[in-house]
């Protein structure tokens, strides 16, 4: 299995000696290194995607009976989403790490093996387009000002990223470093700020709580999804 980290340094032999095939079989399907995890980061965008349309689903489910305004509902799937990413680091760790490695990696117009900026930037509007979906949808509810989503999303991605690679100082301040309690803050500070009213977070985050406890916040994808 190919390692959560990406392909690193890894040759192309290697990762078919990885894989246990032959090294042209790879390169009938990609034509470097870089075009193979491009692959994989595609997919793995997918699983999550698969990932989180199951778990709004069973959001959605739980919620219907609370009779709950349409503002509300919306602002709980957007504090939720914050723990779905964040359960997703552990519950689809390599998925996970390939789609935090492809918005942290560098690329040119061409990265000069296969992978072109537009192949790039197609996986990242898929990676971004739920989050920016449910930010449109609470800005439609009136629960946030409008504004671009596709930036917020991303802005609120990468910082939930960067708040899961402080886990490994958990060892240091385990209270500190938590990281579920990290990316709620992150998610409720970016909701205010973008006009959410703090007493209404404070009421989604009850919501997500009992929306925790009564299931998989990143439940695995549907098979075949």
């Amino acid at each position: 299995m190919i390692d959560r980290e990406g392909l690193g340094g890894l040759t192309m032999q290697a990762v078919a000696d990885e894989l246990d095939c032959a090294v042209g079989t790879l390169y009938t399907y990609f034509t470097s290194k870089a075009e193979l995890e491009a692959g994989l980061q595609a997919e793995a965008v997918s699983a999550l995607g698969a990932s989180l349309l199951a778990a709004v689903g069973r959001w959605d489910a739980e919620l219907a009976g609370d009779d709950l305004p349409e503002s509300l509902v919306a602002l709980v799937r957007l504090t939720a989403f914050g723990s779905f990413w964040t359960a997703a680091s552990v519950v689809l760790a390599d998925e996970c790490a390939l789609a935090r490695q492809l918005l942290a990696t560098r690329v040119g117009a061409s990265d000069g093996a296969g992978r072109e900026r537009s192949d790039v930037a197609a996986v990242v509007d898929d990676l971004l387009f739920r989050p920016a979906s449910l930010l449109t949808d609470a800005v439609v509810a009136g629960v946030l000002t409008p504004g671009d989503d596709q930036a917020r999303a991303l802005v609120w991605l990468s910082g939930i990223n960067a708040v899961l690679d402080l886990d490994g100082l958990a060892a240091v301040d385990r209270h500190l470093f938590r990281v579920t309690n990290l990316s709620r803050l992150l998610t409720r500070s970016l909701m205010v700020g973008w006009g959410a009213d703090p007493d209404q977070c404070e009421v989604a985050d009850g919501h997500v709580e009992r929306l925790a406890a009564s299931g998989p916040m990143a439940p695995l994808p549907p098979a075949g999804g």
